[in-house]
């Protein structure tokens, strides 16, 4: 039982306003960019996820094996917010036999190859987390700029088309799959 302080009650008041700022970025992200009509990714919800790790949307196969991210992170361990596009596998598999193989680093080569932003794609290989590739900023960053909302919906944008246009998606929903269907036999 940890008293409250003057903060956590500022921060109460502050996190509806927030929330209703991080609506609008992630709707001009939608305006941005969608995900071709063909393409075997869904929307999972049009309400922002979560709240309490991350706050953004999510876009999913139909088995339900990988999982795209894109809004804003602050993590588990309660880092500052970052703006992040990130791919995780959601398969019963994991993504271990994706990582062994090293698919995620060329995944996320192929992906930093179409990302014309200043930033990069990065693969993560601690072999506990499910995350596969993704990029990321820290909101901090995107304060230099003049339209800070709008560079940071256009960060977002670019990273899922970079992600979707190198073929980096398809690639590891494929993986995926094939250690899906290897693990049932």
């Amino acid at each position: 039982m940890e008293p409250i302080v003057l903060e956590d009650l500022v921060t109460v008041i502050r996190l509806p306003a927030l929330f209703k700022k991080l609506d609008r970025i992630l709707a001009h992200v939608l305006q941005l960019y969608q995900f071709p009509d063909d393409y075997p990714l869904e929307i999972l919800s049009t309400r922002a996820s979560d709240g309490i790790h991350e706050y953004g949307i999510s876009w999913s196969d139909k088995k339900r094996l990988l999982r795209i991210f894109a809004g804003m992170c602050w993590g588990t361990e309660g880092h500052d917010p970052i703006w992040e596009a990130r791919v995780e596998c959601l398969s019963p598999g994991g993504a271990e036999p994706i990582k062994q193989q090293d698919l995620h680093r060329m995944a996320a080569r192929r992906a930093d190859g179409r990302f014309s932003e200043w930033d990069r794609f990065w693969s993560e290989d601690e072999s506990s987390s499910e995350v596969l590739i993704g990029a990321s900023a820290a909101c901090s960053r995107f304060f230099e700029e003049a339209k800070p909302d709008q560079v940071a919906a256009e960060y977002l944008a670019g990273a899922l088309h970079a992600m979707q246009a190198s073929g980096a998606l398809l690639a590891l929903l494929e993986a995926a799959q094939v250690f899906e269907s290897a693990k049932k036999t």
